[in-house]
């Protein structure tokens, strides 16, 4: 699963997938981890909501401290103590989030074609898609390139002989 698949799994799935098979306690431990989680990843932040879930979580990570053994507890589960405060500095969440520079990464290592020096095959697979961009423009008008396709409805520069007013 992808980072993506694991927040909405765990922001909206979790909390129903369980409710019959757990006991209450572990339940409620989870749905209220998601349901933070759920709070805190949303477009628009109130500073009020974001108050509320910082009093909130050390009461949740203690719950989840009661279910899970000590050696499932390190830095990272500590972190959701901080993500309140930076919500506060910050702002929603979505702008910190890493997934629209995992894509560029992703187009980037596309180019890439020779898998023992990736660094230099993803600058030289640029570096023609810039130069064939900007070649394109010496081109003759009638040349198709990617830059100047034709529209999707081309008419062929045919003017209408109907008029709407008379």
């Amino acid at each position: 699963m992808k980072s993506h698949d694991c927040h909405v799994f765990m922001q909206r799935l979790l909390p129903f997938a369980f409710a019959e098979l757990l006991p209450t306690n572990v339940h409620e431990a989870l749905a209220g981890i998601g349901a933070f989680f759920r709070d805190l990843s949303t477009r628009t932040l109130k500073v009020e909501v974001v108050e509320q879930l910082q009093e909130n979580i050390p009461i949740l990570l203690c719950n989840l401290e009661k279910i899970f053994p000590p050696g499932f507890f390190d830095v990272v589960e500590h972190l959701a103590v901080h993500l309140p405060y930076e919500a506060l500095l910050r702002g929603p969440v979505h702008y910190g989030w890493m997934y629209q520079y995992e894509r560029a990464m992703k187009y980037l290592k596309g180019k890439a074609k020779n898998l023992a020096k990736v660094e230099g095959s993803i600058i030289a697979g640029s570096l023609t898609e810039e130069t064939s961009h900007f070649t394109s423009y010496y081109f003759a008008s009638k040349v198709r390139t990617r830059k100047r396709a034709p529209r999707r409805y081309d008419d062929g520069g045919v003017a209408p002989t109907y008029t709407v007013v008379t």
